[in-house]
């Protein structure tokens, strides 16, 4: 059961949204029902960041650990942008391959 009390949200091998809870309405303004299958990039992602964030999450995705912990902007449903502190994890199937990433994430403390 994911924790409450955090922006939590599951995503797929291609960024697609699996799961969006605990903080993460309240935070975004955004309800699940309107994020779930859809792409992170295109719905959180600000335009001048996202081939940075490409490449972050592609890296973390094959490997790369030294993005479980990461801090960007994402743009919220009213137009505003927030700052968010992530820890994240990698989820692998029985063959070892990733399938999906964990992301836990709080407001930083310089976007209160």
């Amino acid at each position: 059961m994911p924790a409450t009390d955090v922006f939590y949200v599951v995503l797929d091998s291609h960024a697609d949204i699996l799961i969006f809870e605990g903080l993460a309405s309240a935070i975004s303004g955004y309800e699940a029902s309107e994020v779930i299958g859809k792409n992170w990039f295109e719905i959180f992602i600000p335009e001048q960041n996202l081939g940075e964030m490409h490449t972050v999450f592609d890296a973390f995705f094959n490997g790369d650990i030294s993005f479980w912990k990461y801090k960007n902007a994402i743009a919220c449903k009213d137009g505003t942008y927030k700052d968010i502190e992530w820890t994240n994890t990698l989820l692998r199937d029985k063959s070892n391959n990733p399938i999906k990433v964990i992301c836990k994430g709080n407001l930083s403390q310089t976007d209160t």
